[in-house]
């Protein structure tokens, strides 16, 4: 079975830049060595990845003007899947770039979902259907955000620290999911912490003590119980009850990305394809 799949990443696009027309064949040589785990990565179906290692050293040593096969396509797919981490994945059963849709339009913005599935990248845009790129630029994401976060509090560093246990996530999987959405953590209490983070199993101790002094002495720190904490990881501007479930986490799931990329300099994109789950690894 053939589905199609969504894959949000963050990167830096200038890495993808960089490769093409760079003449390096070492470049060359890297991607063709990873050409089968790329394929199995991204789940392409076989019928996608016929020539894609001539074309990719085509595009690396001497790249045309416009990307004319889909060969072609796929080389600078893989160059892009390689320059980022990906986010998260959304697999429908047809294609459906209309998916973003109610996310960008709630935040006011809903021309920009065709630059996140459409948009030139060095130039180029795909010459198959069943292949497509896109992102957003600085100026997009910070619309984006400022809207999600009902203000401009995501230009400013924050840094949290977990006191006691939290009853349903490990603290390294509660600190990744702050790094997720551009929160610093560190392990002990000082001034320059913004949150308080305080697990049910446990009451936090000193460091809510030593926190509590520092509140005192003028210091703002928000003090969380896990249910502030899993709002934190939240957008302020909440998506509408009438949303499907899957609408409703394809629009935290973006939030979540923006605010991560913003926080660490990256740039968002999206890269959607054919998708073939027997082939897919990860």
């Amino acid at each position: 079975m053939t589905l199609y799949a969504y894959d949000i990443y963050s990167g830096f696009i200038e890495d993808t830049l960089n490769v093409i027309g760079s003449r390096d064949m070492t470049l060359v040589e890297r991607f063709q060595r990873l050409g089968d785990y790329s394929e199995r990565a991204l789940g392409l179906p076989e019928e996608l990845m016929e020539g894609w290692s001539e074309a990719l050293e085509k595009l690396i040593m001497d790249p045309p003007e416009t990307l004319t096969t889909t060969a072609q396509a796929v080389a600078l797919l893989i160059i892009m899947r390689d320059a980022g981490q990906r986010r998260f994945r959304v697999i429908t059963e047809e294609r459906q770039d209309e998916l973003f849709f109610p996310a960008f339009d709630h935040l006011g913005y809903k021309d920009y979902t065709k630059d996140f599935i459409h948009s030139e990248i060095a130039g180029f845009n795909s010459p198959n259907e069943d292949i497509s790129w896109g992102f957003l630029d600085v100026n997009q994401v910070e619309n984006l955000l400022t809207a999600a976060m009902e203000g401009d509090s995501f230009k400013e560093t924050k840094t949290a620290v977990i006191a006691g246990r939290l009853s349903n996530m490990a603290r390294p999987d509660a600190e990744h999911a702050l790094i997720d959405v551009g929160i610093e953590t560190q392990n002990s209490i000082s001034h320059n912490i913004d949150y308080l983070i305080l697990g049910s199993k446990g009451t936090g101790g000193t460091k809510h003590d030593k926190v509590q002094n520092l509140k005192n002495g003028g210091r703002k720190i928000t003090v969380l119980d896990e249910a502030g904490f899993d709002a934190l990881l939240k957008s302020p501007k909440k998506p509408p009850e009438s949303w499907t479930q899957q609408q409703k986490d394809n629009y935290e799931d973006i939030v979540r990305s923006l605010r991560h990329i913003w926080a660490f300099g990256l740039d968002l994109y999206c890269l959607s394809f054919k998708y073939d789950p027997e082939e897919n690894i990860l």
